[in-house]
């Protein structure tokens, strides 16, 4: 996946660092961003703080940087210590995502969830992100037991794991009552939250990208 002059993030721009083992997300400044001439290999430097530099050093890492027009990038690189105390090295083969229209990576990832309105209804992720989600509901007449309509303030608990488990107020973007799905925006999603979403949904990514490859190969 190439990165596009305008996604190209600027330096001085933030980065989230979310280690792909697990463990806390840091963030930092980006302090340098190149590509390879092909354009298939992405380099940044980023600067942390000294501990959380040293806690991600020779990690697996996640980057998520912002691009020049607003436009989400993410990385998936190792994270190496330089000589300068409190900066990482990341170099990763192409970018994993990048969003033109979003600030955050948006996955197709099936995960349970119940949506919780005038009633409660079993539902499943169509799509996910660390800003809203698509759900489906099993029936029509849940749908229409539900009672949401745009604009309501609805919950959302989705299993992003096996482990774990996310309870989101949310505003209901639209309904389609021909396909019962409901689109949904989280409202004051705390941070670990929207780490344990993020983690998912890169998760998710990453393992359709290595499938593609795998059956090009």
């Amino acid at each position: 996946m190439f990165v596009t002059p305008d996604q190209v993030p600027p330096v001085g721009g933030p980065v989230r660092l979310l280690p792909i083992s697990g463990g806390p997300e840091q963030r930092g400044t980006l302090s340098d961003w190149s590509t390879s001439p092909a354009g298939l290999v992405a380099t940044a430097v980023v600067t942390l703080d000294d501990d959380a530099a040293a806690t991600l050093a020779d990690q697996p890492v996640w980057a998520h940087l912002q691009g020049a027009g607003g436009a989400a990038v993410v990385l998936e690189a190792l994270a190496e210590g330089t000589a300068v105390d409190g900066e990482l090295l990341l170099t990763g083969v192409l970018a994993l995502a990048t969003e033109q229209q979003r600030a955050e990576p948006r996955a197709d990832i099936a995960r349970r969830a119940q949506l919780r309105g005038r009633v409660a209804a079993a539902a499943r992720t169509i799509d996910l992100s660390r800003t809203g989600a698509r759900v489906v509901l099993a029936t029509d007449a849940a749908l229409a037991n539900l009672g949401a309509a745009a604009d309501d303030q609805v919950e959302l608990v989705v299993e992003v794991d096996a482990h774990e488990t996310v309870t989101a107020a949310a505003r209901v973007v639209r309904v389609d009552a021909e396909r019962s799905e409901v689109a949904l925006s989280f409202i004051d999603l705390s941070e670990a939250d929207a780490t344990r979403i993020e983690r998912a949904v890169l998760g998710q990514i990453s393992s359709d990208r290595e499938q593609a490859g795998a059956t090009s190969a």
